[in-house]
């Protein structure tokens, strides 16, 4: 209502912070939710050993990217049925449908909510890239998607103030121990509070305006032939097919691949391996801190890179992936140092290379984690944008396909990987993605007479993704 007699620039602004605000309801418990669940699932475990496996927090969401590696071939055919902004809606109460999985701590009912999390993240992602490019034009998409992004980011922030509390309901949790302890009352505050503001982000979702900008970029990308439904829904699944075995994607699959696994690093082997260490087992702020400096490193990488790609020619290519490999590069010593082998996987008191895990080195691990997050998605995006013009979406569709395998690799595998064969696969995988990267960046160059503009590309950034 009170929307729609804005100018369009102006609607657009407005509608882009409220869907932030939703957006960012969401993550609040899927990106804390995600930090803290192995090691809540394993003081489940350590109590009732024989009701939950003691890895169901990484086994649940392995399972989650498993199915959502599926789903997202066939997820954008949901547009076919449903407008951009009910897509979200769905999507959205799967997340609400997860949280709210953990209050029973049942791991059964875990791994179900988990698997159709995974089914309905890929829908809700259909929804949201259409959502976005309804409501911007070529010229504004940077601007609009760069803030709905960054107040986004903020869930991180917000769920790691809200589970400080609820820490510290719970003498044993801030006491030193082998491991973090939550009790039974814990767990359920924890992520029934989750529930409760996923609750309001569906609320909010339902509330989106549905006006279209004039000029949008979903308006210029339609299709003039109308397709039978059954008929347009096999067309894009065998498109995604194809896109495959295309040879450009098939160089680029291996940067895709590390994308993924870097982000179930982040999001939530290394924060476990933080509650696992008897030295900060008691601290109650640990994981807030990391979630919040993980928010900070995200959303002051998003400033700059706007200025960033306006200055630097093609920044999104080859200048953004060396800024990848060194921040990569820095984190592997960093995390190599101070990590313990066995904490990935287990609660243990052992010595570490160099120097105890301690808040300070969370905090710069967690920093340097958001800053790669935002350089890794910007040399993702790009790339799917400009790698093969003509099919955007495919691409886009695979690189999320292998981004979601290799999140979940990972996690099925956590009881074998230890913390230095992980860094070391990882450090391999990196390296490969960004030599098959720069290959593909090399041929682009020499076979485009007119060179393409990378902030053009850039424009399509996030609107696609995530």
């Amino acid at each position: 209502g009170m929307l729609s007699n804005l100018k369009d620039s102006r609607y657009a602004l407005y509608t882009a912070i409220i869907l932030g605000i939703a957006h960012m309801c969401m993550f609040v418990g899927f990106d804390t939710g995600s930090f803290i669940v192995e090691s809540v699932l394993y003081s489940v475990h350590q109590r009732n050993p024989n009701e939950m496996n003691r890895h169901a927090g990484y086994y649940g969401q392995a399972i989650m990217y498993a199915f959502n590696m599926i789903s997202h071939i066939v997820a954008p055919a949901a547009l076919c049925f449903m407008s951009a902004k009910w897509t979200m809606v769905l999507g959205s109460c799967f997340f609400t449908i997860s949280f709210a999985s953990y209050i029973f701590e049942n791991e059964m009912i875990i791994y179900v909510a988990g698997a159709l999390l995974g089914l309905f993240y890929a829908v809700f992602n259909a929804g949201y890239s259409r959502y976005l490019t309804q409501i911007s034009t070529v010229h504004s998409i940077e601007k609009i998607n760069g803030l709905e992004w960054s107040i986004a980011c903020f869930g991180t922030f917000v769920g790691g103030l809200l589970i400080v509390p609820l820490i510290r309901m719970n003498p044993n949790s801030t006491k030193p121990t082998l491991y973090k302890e939550y009790s039974d009352t814990q767990v359920q505050c924890m992520f029934g509070a989750f529930a409760v503001i996923g609750l309001l982000s569906n609320g909010i979702f339902c509330m989106l305006p549905t006006r279209k900008v004039k000029d949008c970029i979903s308006s210029i990308a339609k299709d003039t032939e109308e397709k039978p439904k059954l008929v347009e829904i096999r067309d894009s699944i065998t498109m995604t097919a194809k896109a495959f075995f295309d040879p450009i994607v098939l160089q680029l699959s291996p940067h895709f691949f590390y994308v993924g696994l870097q982000i179930a690093v982040w999001l939530s082997i290394y924060p476990t391996t933080l509650q696992f260490t008897k030295s900060l087992s008691h601290s109650t702020y640990v994981i807030t801190i990391y979630g919040m400096m993980f928010s900070i490193g995200e959303f002051a990488m998003g400033l700059l890179t706007v200025p960033l790609a306006k200055r630097i020619n093609n920044f999104g290519q080859t200048p953004c992936l060396i800024l990848s490999m060194v921040l990569q590069a820095i984190l592997f010593v960093l995390v190599l140092i101070s990590t313990a082998n066995r904490s990935t996987s287990v609660p243990n008191n052992d010595p570490t290379l160099l120097m105890q895990p301690n808040v300070p080195m969370a905090l710069i691990i967690g920093f340097l984690y958001g800053v790669l997050d935002s350089t890794n998605n910007t040399n993702r995006t790009v790339m799917c944008a400009i790698a093969i013009p003509s099919k955007k979406a495919q691409v886009f569709a695979v690189a999320r396909f292998y981004q979601a395998l290799s999140a979940a690799i990972p996690l099925f595998l956590s009881p074998f990987l230890t913390t230095y064969r992980l860094i070391f696969i990882e450090a391999v995988i990196c390296i490969i993605g960004a030599v098959f990267y720069l290959r593909v960046v090399h041929k682009i160059k020499h076979h485009t007479q007119e060179e393409p503009n990378s902030f053009e590309a850039f424009t399509h950034k996030e609107s696609e993704v995530n």
